[in-house]
């Protein structure tokens, strides 16, 4: 574990940049951002009480760090098509580095999730050997004024033994090959108004900020799941299409979050940290050993390609590297304003196993 620790601390080294300024991100559905870089620090001692302690069979860094974290530049520049947004909440973070490095935007309080902005409809891949455990259709026309409202969640488990038990979601989407009936049905569409889980299709494990459900075994769904057809227990390959970007107001993105598997219990899933009992008013449910990370530093990663050879740990960035790859070699404006994006259409999704 303690080879373990070493290689967090490699990530965020190699990875997370430090004191930056920015023009903060109101809301997590902002239309316009300024973002500031600001090279890499120096290197600093790890955030004092974080565990670093988890159940991953990974004991060290890659050998080889040759194409590892190689879009990382390209995320964190305004010239880019793909690009890192906000990082989730520092203070639900208890399992590795806490700040999420550039752009620096605030996050909502109880935000659990790294956003990553993309044009609509693009492509989402799944970043390791995982199986489809849950969905939550909480999309919507419209909610407070923005629309259209994409919301689609989809949940996995590990089955890959670098990572066992972490739990990976991905929400935002526009659609999913993994629920055909989505947006083909009107039954598993979009809502009028959002009104959250509590008016949407769902079924199987969701993950929330201190708690989980099992739809259709702990609570009902607001809505049936039938009608989406999904194809809940498949088993999907590092690489392949999971979703389709979605788009909330003027803001084109989606939002990745991971639950990683630690030997230190954890309080928020406890209720021990008051200030976010308040935000979810619902008793603790679920795995206590399971842990909030800020993806961007807390993993290591690799553009997918099918002959490409990943290392024990790594998983593959959630989208296409090729689209993005000109960017690292164009100079990071500045100040700039980040307008809309254009919608892409999607393409005929690679075939998804099923077990």
């Amino acid at each position: 574990m303690k080879a373990l620790a070493l290689a967090v601390m490699l990530v965020l080294l190699a990875s997370a940049c430090g004191d930056a300024a920015g023009t903060a991100e109101p809301t997590p559905t902002a239309v316009t951002n300024t973002i500031v870089t600001t090279s890499a620090p120096a290197p600093t001692q790890a955030t004092t009480g974080v565990l670093l302690d988890t159940a991953s069979a990974v004991a060290d860094p890659p050998a080889d760090m040759t194409d590892v974290n190689s879009m990382h530049d390209a995320l964190r520049s305004e010239n880019s098509k793909i690009k890192f947004g906000t990082h989730a909440d520092p203070g639900v973070i208890t399992l590795g580095p806490a700040d999420g490095g550039i752009p620096v935007f605030q996050p909502y309080k109880g935000k659990n999730s790294m956003n990553i902005r993309m044009p609509l409809n693009t492509e989402v891949l799944a970043p390791l050997e995982m199986t489809f455990v849950g969905f939550d259709n909480r999309s919507a026309h419209g909610r407070e004024g923005q629309s259209p409202y994409d919301d689609l969640e989809i949940c996995f488990e590990s089955a890959s033994p670098d990572w066992p038990d972490m739990v990976i979601c991905v929400y935002h989407l526009r659609t999913s090959p993994l629920l055909p009936g989505h947006l083909v049905d009107e039954e598993c569409g979009p809502v009028e108004e959002w009104t959250g889980s509590q008016g949407s299709n769902a079924a199987g494990r969701i993950m929330f900020l201190k708690n989980e459900t099992f739809f259709g075994k702990d609570r009902p769904a607001g809505k049936d799941p039938e009608p989406c057809r999904a194809r809940i227990g498949s088993l999907v390959q590092r690489g392949e299409i999971i979703g389709y970007s979605g788009q909330v107001g003027n803001n084109p993105h989606s939002g990745f979050r991971f639950k990683v598997m630690s030997e230190n219990p954890n309080p928020l899933t406890l209720g021990e940290i008051p200030e976010y009992n308040e935000l979810m008013p619902f008793p603790p449910s679920g795995d206590p050993y399971l842990h909030w990370v800020q993806p961007s530093v807390f993993f290591y990663w690799q553009c997918f390609e099918p002959d490409a050879v990943f290392q024990p740990g790594v998983l593959a960035y959630p989208f296409d590297c090729e689209p993005i790859r000109p960017s690292l070699a164009m100079p990071t404006t500045v100040g700039t304003t980040v307008g809309p994006t254009t919608p892409a259409a999607p393409t005929t999704p690679r075939t998804i196993s099923t077990v």
